[in-house]
């Protein structure tokens, strides 16, 4: 899930999405990510929240997501919605 491969995870994405109201993402500790996939995911959740679905991890994102996101300044002062996303916290 980087820019090389990110056209086909796009695609991907939109055929599940277009089947389905709420789509959950495995991404393992491992998964090759980059900035690339971060973009897609902060893309395609106002996407599918304009067609009446969802979009969400299925577990706070860890290891490589978490550490591209942590480089990229996505954590350091995150918006409650993103918190909520992201790490599945919850901020009052």
């Amino acid at each position: 899930m980087t820019i090389r491969n990110i056209q086909n995870v796009q695609r991907d994405l939109l055929e599940r999405l277009a089947g389905q109201d709420s789509l959950e993402l495995v991404v393992e500790d491992e998964a090759k990510v980059d900035l690339s996939f971060v973009q897609l995911l902060m893309a395609a959740r106002p996407y599918a929240q304009s067609q009446g679905k969802t979009v969400r991890l299925a577990r706070p994102a860890a290891g490589n997501l978490r550490r591209v996101l942590e480089r990229a300044g996505a954590l350091s002062r995150p918006t409650p919605d993103a918190a909520r996303f992201w790490l599945h916290e919850e901020h009052a």
